[in-house]
């Protein structure tokens, strides 16, 4: 009688995450790539699967410090990564919470991951460059919240799949261009998690809940 495989744990499946985020960090795997081997970690059902997720990538994982887990939680803290000039950011967070307050410098165009996290993207305070400044976002089982000051023109072309995209700013795109002033065009997915795009006015303290904005 043959054995059954071995089930996944949740701890392998945790592993499996931080090794394809690591990978994505040093810009060895796109996030499509990232996107859809994460989504086959979540559908494995056994040890055999999962381990064949990243069979193919075991040059690069062995070429990889021991400590995976810890450049994954240093990234997470820091959240924005940690080289990029002023015309591209990116910033990710996996399985952990991460925060950008106060005053910053804010790409012209920034790539936003969110996995099973908490991420908060203040620019109330932050220093945008002149015209559309395109923000992509990708939310998978995560909360994504950006927050922006009264009167900053936010286009909301975000899609979302049994995930929930909620803005209380204007959408202005009809008039994109006008004004003069920085533009925020948000593109991008939301599966199976929450975003939220919500107005506070620059002298309120950070620690507001923004929830009933």
């Amino acid at each position: 009688m043959t054995s059954p495989l071995p089930p996944v744990s949740p701890r392998a499946r945790e592993l499996a995450i931080e090794q394809l985020s690591a990978l994505f960090a040093n810009d060895e795997l796109t996030l499509e790539e990232l996107e859809r081997r994460i989504e086959r970690v979540y559908k494995a059902t056994t040890a055999a699967e999962l381990d064949r997720i990243t069979a193919d990538l075991g040059r690069a994982l062995a070429s990889r410090p021991s400590s995976v887990s810890a450049r994954v939680r240093s990234q997470d803290s820091a959240a924005v990564a940690p080289v990029y000039g002023p015309e591209r950011g990116r910033m990710f967070s996996i399985m952990g919470e991460s925060k950008r307050l106060g005053r910053w410098s804010v790409p012209q165009r920034l790539d936003v991951l969110a996995i099973m996290s908490d991420m908060r993207l203040d620019l109330t305070q932050a220093v945008l460059p002149p015209g559309i400044v395109d923000i992509d976002v990708r939310v998978v089982w995560a909360a994504f919240r950006i927050i922006v000051p009264p009167g900053m023109r936010v286009v909301n072309q975000i899609h979302s799949i049994m995930a929930s995209v909620h803005s209380s700013t204007d959408d202005l795109s009809s008039v994109a261009g006008s004004g003069g002033g920085p533009i925020i065009r948000l593109t991008g997915l939301a599966l199976m998690g929450e975003v939220k795009i919500v107005v506070r006015r620059r002298e309120d303290p950070y620690g507001l809940d923004d929830d009933d904005d």
